[in-house]
């Protein structure tokens, strides 16, 4: 498998100066691909010194950098390459665009005696003009001495290496855009980027909370300093507000508690898609995410029992709001676990597994019910059932049934441990 990389950087412009992608300079943003795809080591060839670019904390891997003249000269850039790979590498560009599945796909390709292969799309055969990524040889360095000196470029020497039959292409699953530094072309692919937000198992109220509401959000946010567990934070504001307002015991103010946990629910949203587009993904931010989650869903119905208490005056309400409590403290301690054992390697996938597997076993009836009672739950769809209850001023019935609902939960949870009995504990996620 491959474990190493060669970049070309030909653009001589600042860390400040260079083209971004939801707010990361692409030369960095390539490092952190092949990171993410499980390449060691990245040799830049060209362009500025990237030192000060590269201090970054998320870059873990192993960088070297070589200057080229002249400028510019993709050839020349690569002819300084010779003599410092040894092994097969994939080359890369300051100016690509593409996706560690597809990076992680080519790593595991072969060359099939051929000097170099350039990854395509599946069902794809013509050489793409602007390529993101090529599987190569050390024998394809010194396979441009051969090369009429007038190609330049590299699209230019792997067509005639094609037509020699030294070159061919290789279909890999996984995004690739191509090179590109044009703004509107980028703005088009950070669109497409927010839309691999969605999950297998995210329905209507889901997508449109992240393709329509959110899109937006997570687009403003990548392109300011904001951090992941900031957007977290402020979502839990929201959600103590929305606790707040429940409490003061009234309709109007119940509306404007269901408003504010709507807006909370909509930046749990935009969290997630922020560490991933930034490259911030860490074990704090899942485990800071999924304490926000819980912590908002106590303060919105503990708020809503004190507030009808307030109201009415009747001490039943504190009653069910002290089974609701109960009831969150059940679910926080066993989600907690069953999270570690069923996420693998990703924290993050935890919904989607558990999904999975009580798709599996439906024909349990208690699986399947858990199944229905998941759905209700989500902070993709209480928002809008809150809102409704309260427009129609259903408060009483609504803290009813949250509170018949999370005892549901937890006990279904705890019967449906018995399907992640021999999973693994997960692995550590990246650290900031």
């Amino acid at each position: 498998m491959v474990r190493q990389a060669v970049l070309l950087n030909l653009t001589h412009a600042p860390a400040h100066g260079q083209p971004r992608l939801a707010g990361v300079p692409l030369l960095l943003r390539g490092l952190l691909i092949a990171q993410k795809a499980g390449l060691e080591e990245v040799l830049i060839l060209g362009g500025a010194d990237p030192s000060r670019l590269l201090a970054d904390k998320r870059v873990k891997l192993r960088w070297r950098w070589l200057a080229a003249e002249p400028p510019g000269d993709e050839r020349a850039a690569l002819a300084a390459a010779r003599g410092q790979v040894s092994e097969d590498f994939i080359l890369l560009f300051a100016d690509s665009v593409c996706g560690d599945r597809a990076l992680a796909a080519l790593r595991q390709a072969a060359l099939g005696g051929r000097l170099a292969r350039v990854a395509v799309h599946p069902g794809e055969s013509a050489l793409p003009a602007a390529a993101s990524a090529y599987l190569c040889s050390p024998a394809f360095l010194a396979a441009l001495a051969e090369v009429p000196r007038e190609l330049r470029r590299v699209d230019e020497l792997a067509a005639w290496l094609a037509e020699r039959g030294r070159l061919d292409t290789v279909e890999i699953e996984g995004r690739l855009w191509g090179r590109t530094a044009e703004s509107a072309r980028l703005a088009a692919i950070e669109r497409e980027l927010s839309h691999f937000n969605l999950k297998p198992s995210d329905g209507i109220f889901a997508k449109f909370n992240k393709l329509v509401v959110a899109e937006p959000l997570i687009r403003l946010a990548v392109k300011t300093p904001a951090t992941p567990n900031f957007v977290t934070g402020l979502g839990l504001v929201f959600a103590l507000g929305a606790g707040w307002a429940f409490a003061q015991g009234s309709y109007w103010w119940s509306l404007a508690g269901a408003g504010l946990f709507y807006v909370s629910a909509i930046m749990d949203h935009v969290d997630g898609m922020v560490a991933r587009l930034k490259f911030l993904e860490s074990e704090f931010g899942v485990w800071f995410e999924s304490a926000a989650d819980y912590l908002s869903y106590l303060s919105v119905f503990v708020g809503l029992a004190l507030g009808l208490y307030r109201e009415t005056g009747f001490a039943h309400h504190l009653l069910v709001g002290g089974l609701f409590l109960f009831a969150w403290v059940m679910s926080f301690i066993l989600m907690s676990r069953q999270r570690r054992r069923v996420s693998g390697d990703n924290p993050t996938d935890y919904p989607n597994r558990v999904h999975v597997a009580l798709e599996k076993h439906e024909q349990n009836f208690f699986h399947w019910l858990a199944r229905k009672f998941y759905f209700l739950v989500r902070r993709a769809v209480l928002p809008y059932i809150i809102l409704v209850f309260c427009l129609l001023d259903l408060r009483v019935l609504l803290l009813g049934w949250v509170t018949f609902g999370a005892n549901v939960v937890w006990l279904l949870t705890l019967y449906n441990n018995r399907l992640f009995r021999g999973a693994k504990p997960a692995a550590p996620a990246p650290a900031d």
